[in-house]
């Protein structure tokens, strides 16, 4: 199965003067710790085991993949025998209630939900009858749309779908023959390929993927060139642009962007240290040692990781706290990663050693 590709790299303590950057241009102190303390609901799961969550829209919908009650028997190498699992599913929760979204293989199957939009449609990707192979799908409410199944896709293998938009606009990307990415729009249900700068497409070039998309339609992505440097590009109104994001910075991954077309991410200094932005049109803010990995709302308000390994960070103004310092002492909750945040201020986090899924809410 594909899944939509995120770096996680160990952050380090780069600071603005490695990436050139005005002094003005660098993150804020940390400010005093806010009031804002969460209620906890646990998602809980389409059988009996684990679910994580990935995304959330603004009326707290949720969506993610979730261990199903189904269980599966197929021949194991070690030790020799039959082996038993549970597919994971995709799944859409709302209001206390987890719907199992299904796959394209019906429930022996595996599929994951990417992103969703304010409508509760889901953009995602579910394996196929071609053992390895995923293709991209959006569920829409009533229905299951098969895009790998969509020329150009169909002619290659793998395909997935990152983003979704509230006009139900879908990016992806999908593998042709040769391994190299290429991404997709579909909308209004056609698919369109997008152009790809000249660079990816050179020889020994492994071409571009795409993720998020904006209500202004505007398509995060990444790139690579024949030396493997990967460039974060930006598509909007047919036409690709390559982000210079900080200027002098190397291998620049882009993680999300929001509505407000603020972009989050990463790249490398001449010298090798990595620098965590926020790209507000044009103007940049280093984030220091916060890794906003996890993603951005309108707000302007982050989630992300650490150089210490903790992913339950959240930067609100300056301001990076932890999840963990924000739930009731006596919750019986230890969270762990925080995937998504909403323009709400919710978060969806997973805890107790991934056992759980719980949507955080601010008091």
């Amino acid at each position: 199965m594909v899944w939509l590709r995120r770096v996680h790299l160990v952050p380090l303590a780069a600071l603005a003067l490695a990436a050139g950057l005005p002094a003005a241009a660098t993150a804020a102190p940390a400010a005093a710790a806010t009031t804002t303390t969460y209620t906890i609901t646990n998602l809980g799961s389409l059988g009996s085991g684990g679910t994580q969550p990935a995304a959330i829209n603004a009326s707290g919908q949720v969506t993610g993949f979730s261990d199903t009650s189904t269980s599966v028997a197929e021949r194991c190498p070690y030790p020799r025998g039959t082996c038993h699992f549970h597919p994971q599913h995709a799944f859409l929760w709302s209001n206390g209630t987890m719907t199992d979204l299904g796959s394209l293989v019906g429930a022996d199957g595996g599929s994951s939900g990417s992103a969703i939009n304010s409508s509760g449609e889901v953009a995602g990707v579910s394996s196929t009858a071609t053992k390895g192979v995923g293709n991209a799908v959006v569920w829409t409410g009533t229905k299951m749309v098969d895009l790998g199944a969509l020329a150009p896709l169909s002619s290659g293998s793998s395909s997935t779908a990152g983003g979704i938009n509230d006009s139900g606009q879908v990016a992806g990307y999908w593998e042709d023959s040769t391994g190299a990415d290429h991404p997709f729009l579909y909308s209004n249900g056609t698919m369109t390929s997008l152009p790809e700068p000249g660079y990816a497409t050179a020889q020994g070039a492994t071409g571009c993927t795409a993720g998020d998309i904006n209500n202004n339609g505007q398509i995060l992505g990444g790139c690579k060139d024949a030396s493997g440097t990967h460039h974060t590009v930006l598509w909007q109104n047919g036409t690709v642009t390559t982000v210079n994001t900080l200027g002098s910075l190397q291998d620049i991954f882009a993680f999300a962007i929001n509505n407000n077309g603020q972009i989050i991410g990463q790249g490398t200094t001449s010298t090798g240290a990595t620098v965590y932005f926020l790209d507000s049109n044009g103007t940049v803010t280093n984030l220091g040692s916060f890794d906003p990995l996890f993603g951005i709302n309108d707000n302007g308000v982050m989630i992300g990781c650490n150089g210490s390994g903790s992913c339950t960070l959240i930067d609100s103004g300056g301001t990076v706290q932890d999840l963990n310092n924000l739930i009731p002492a006596n919750s019986g909750y230890d969270l762990e990663i925080a995937f998504a945040i909403n323009d709400n201020g919710q978060v969806v986090a997973t805890a107790n050693s991934s056992e759980a899924a719980v949507l955080l809410t601010p008091n």
